[in-house]
């Protein structure tokens, strides 16, 4: 990897807020949870619903402008409140700090209530969606409190495989890896216990680079009898909802406000 290219990755981690033409400043609260920090668009309503957001980025880049509109729609429309992760990244910080991160994070929201059980759902997109995949493992293997469910889209879920031909992939892979074998089910979760997890709602589209990976997922999930739904758009990529406009982007959105909204019982009025 370059110099220039190890610069501007360094850069990029470093949490944002959401722009204001995105949220208004008075919708936004930065606060740290056991010291993991996180940014809440419209935190009154976290005790009554919740989207805790896992952002992309191969585990190496932050949140990007398109998250944020994303997780600002998605939990507008749904009646809930969003809140984003910023975990830390590799090079700098290696797995499983990521993982541990989110968990850490995750526990302090519920020791001080501000998530109740049953009242939030865990996503995540491309690494996030991995991620949130694997911390949800983690919850179900320990007894932890899990999500009512999880919206995951375009999952890179198995680290192990270099088939998709994406070469920032396979470096982004071994800088967040290291030594670590990358069968590692927190590393490559699609590998792990897929039994105990909420009910999974996963989207994507027929020409992302991740579609096999996720259609093993899928598979895997059908093997383990673990309750799914599944939303592939036909001539779509990466990360069609947070990514992609227009048609293709709005269905991959209504499918998720709609598997929010199901599994925290929020009316349809309640939406914004």
């Amino acid at each position: 990897m370059s110099l220039v290219r190890t610069l501007r990755i360094l850069a990029s981690q470093r949490p944002s807020l959401p722009p204001r033409s995105v949220a208004d400043p008075s919708r936004v609260r930065r606060v740290r949870h056991d010291h993991v920090p996180v940014t809440w668009i419209d935190p009154e309503l976290a005790s009554t619903a919740t989207i805790v957001h896992l952002h992309g980025g191969a585990y190496v880049q932050g949140e990007s402008r398109q998250t944020w509109e994303w997780l600002e729609e998605v939990a507008r429309r749904a009646g809930t409140a969003g809140a984003m992760i910023h975990y830390r990244l590799a090079p700098r910080h290696r797995y499983p700090a990521a993982v541990d991160d989110v968990l850490r994070a995750l526990a302090d929201m519920q020791r001080e209530t501000v998530l109740r059980p049953g009242r939030w759902v865990l996503s995540g997109d491309s690494a996030g969606a991995g991620l949130a995949l694997a911390v949800a493992q983690t919850l179900a293997a320990t007894a932890g409190e899990v999500p009512a469910a999880l919206l995951l889209e375009s999952p890179w879920s198995d680290l192990s495989r270099e088939d998709h031909g994406e070469e920032s992939l396979k470096v982004a892979a071994r800088l967040y890896a290291g030594a670590v074998p990358r069968t590692e089910p927190r590393l490559s979760p699609a590998l792990g216990d897929l039994t105990g997890l909420p009910p999974v709602h996963l989207v994507g589209g027929d020409r992302d680079p991740l579609v096999h990976d996720s259609r093993r997922l899928i598979a895997a999930l059908a093997e383990a009898g673990a309750e799914h739904e599944v939303l592939e758009l036909p001539g779509s990529g990466h990360q069609v909802a947070v990514a992609a406009d227009g048609p293709a982007a709005q269905e991959a959105r209504r499918f998720q406000i709609t598997a929010v909204r199901t599994a925290l019982g929020i009316d349809e009025r309640a939406a914004r």
